[in-house]
């Protein structure tokens, strides 16, 4: 079997990463691929660099849709319903895979009843992961926090009926794993055998630092779903969130006596560079006013009898030298 894959692209202002991500699935080991790229309304040069790039492209169906500023759910729905292949992955143009990533993830859905398969995100230039550890799934580990990037390998059966939430500023992906899960009964499962190559960006579109915004998108997706959720979850959420919540007031006051310290040993220092040079200002004016008293004292010597006496007694000596 040799099943194709629709490799969704969805860029906005990443003129500067689109290439490598447009190449990392040129290289694919597995190449029935049907690639489709969406430029959301870019306002940088990658319209030129998607369409120059594309011309290489090795696979049998490629297609391009540049159009204005939509959002990335849009862009996701409408490659939904353009998708021809049996499976498909939804990729980020910041991000790029190992070049046998979609043949691993592939495998491991043809050889067990998963449809979805995802995997560890790796931070290439800090070399670290991006995810928490244990990401073997879990329902009340799903809820927590999702376990399942955007860009994993699903079945198309599953999604073809469910779209990305465009009320969503942030979590449609989370989102739209819950629904695929609860909903329609879609059976995750984590491959620790390939990582996908990820870009940590300042400009993240990711909400997670403003909490508020964060957690009012997480209650509004919990609440579609409550019907469908245990209330022993429910209740390991409430006390989870609790946890967070003190571990985020407790990490608060750490930072808040780690500055409280820093403070006080820049006023120690302060005091400390103030007191040297009192001191080193101190020890100038004692050294000056012992060289002024040995001078005064030398003027005495010289204006001495006994000063002028010796000169006397010793000038013939000196001229014989």
């Amino acid at each position: 079997m040799n099943p194709k894959i629709t490799v969704a692209v969805a860029c906005y202002n990443h003129e500067n990463y689109i290439e490598e991500c447009l190449r990392s699935i040129f290289t694919q080991t597995h190449q029935n691929i049907e690639l489709l790229v969406f430029n959301d309304g870019s306002t940088d040069n990658s319209d030129s660099i998607i369409e120059r790039t594309l011309q290489e492209s090795p696979f049998e169906t490629t297609l391009y849709f540049s159009e204005k500023n939509q959002g990335v759910a849009k862009v996701r729905n409408e490659a939904i319903e353009k998708m021809t292949g049996e499976f498909i992955i939804f990729m980020d143009s910041d991000n790029f895979m190992p070049a046998k990533h979609l043949e691993i993830l592939l495998e491991k859905l043809q050889s067990t009843n998963a449809d979805i398969a995802y995997c560890q995100l790796w931070d290439f230039k800090n070399q670290r992961d991006v995810l928490r550890s244990d990401l073997e799934y879990s329902l009340e580990k799903e809820l927590n926090g999702n376990l399942i990037d955007v860009s994993s390998l699903v079945r198309s059966t599953i999604i073809k009926s469910i779209t990305f939430d465009e009320e969503l500023e942030n979590l449609e992906d989370f989102d739209f794993w819950l629904n695929a899960i609860l909903n329609h009964h879609a059976k995750p499962l984590y491959v620790s055998e390939t990582k996908l190559n990820y870009r940590v960006l300042n400009n993240s579109r990711s909400a997670r630092e403003n909490w508020e915004q964060y957690y009012k998108s997480y209650f509004y997706i919990l609440n579609k779903y409550q019907n469908e959720i245990p209330t022993q979850i429910i209740n390991a959420l409430q006390g989870n969130i609790m946890y967070w919540i003190k571990k985020n007031n407790d990490q608060a006051l750490h930072y808040q006596k780690a500055i409280l310290d820093k403070d006080r040993h820049i006023e120690d220092q302060e005091k400390f560079i103030t007191q040297a040079l009192k001191d080193k200002d101190t020890y100038i004016s004692s050294q000056e006013r012992a060289l002024e008293q040995f001078k005064r004292e030398l003027e005495e010597i010289r204006h001495s009898r006994a000063y002028r006496l010796g000169r006397k007694i010793l000038h013939p000596f000196r001229k014989e030298r």
